[in-house]
């Protein structure tokens, strides 16, 4: 058994998407100082790092993290590169071996942004023809390696409410420089806030060997 480890580390290398809140780690306790033990308090938004994102998020009444079903986040996952300097769309996606209930991960070569700190604007995101045609596929999950499965600023965010409205989830800045392509146990299990939109992830993929 091999486990890659697809989560971006919480730091102050963490690319912080537009409008967004950096995360801030606080010592309370500190056995250095004499305390009991070490302490710490965090402090982050829902949609920070590698994260989730449960339909709640964009659609009003959608499932949250506490009611959402968890197997959109552990099960058989595939993972798939594409290389391109566009947005996705759909004709790049039809030649991928995508069935009815995978969780599809989708590597563009981005996810070395994910430690680079600055927020880059110009990432690689998915066309609404591209987020149509993994309806029509029918798909549990859909992931990929930067901060939002839209293009930065898309006015309306047709992938989000095309995707979380017909009940597929997303995981956002998945880390898969390493990975090879192939299918995978996949772990992303969000916290369990009530009515929650989003959560970030300790994020693996499992290959059994």
């Amino acid at each position: 058994m091999k486990i890659y480890d697809i989560t971006a580390a919480i730091s102050e290398n963490l690319p912080i998407f537009g409008g967004g809140k950096r995360p801030e780690i606080k010592d309370l306790l500190e056995l250095e100082k004499g305390d009991a033990c070490n302490f710490s308090a965090v402090t982050l938004t829902t949609h920070t790092g590698t994260h989730i994102d449960t339909p709640l998020h964009f659609i009003k009444g959608g499932d949250g993290n506490d009611t959402i079903s968890l197997d959109h986040f552990y099960g058989k996952a595939k993972v798939f590169t594409i290389k391109t300097d566009k947005h996705i769309t759909a004709d790049d996606l039809k030649p991928l071996d995508i069935e009815e209930g995978d969780i599809v991960l989708i590597n563009t070569g981005q996810s070395k942004y994910m430690s680079a700190g600055e927020f880059k604007e110009d990432f690689i995101a998915f066309t609404k023809e591209a987020a149509e045609y993994l309806v029509s596929k029918k798909i549990k999950t859909i992931g990929i390696d930067y901060l939002s499965i839209d293009p930065y600023n898309e006015p309306g965010y047709p992938a989000h409410m095309t995707l979380l409205g017909n009940n597929i989830a997303a995981i956002e800045g998945v880390v898969l420089t390493d990975v090879p392509d192939g299918e995978y146990i996949l772990s992303a299990l969000p916290l369990k806030f009530p009515k929650g939109n989003g959560s970030p992830v300790r994020a693996v993929l499992i290959k059994m060997c």
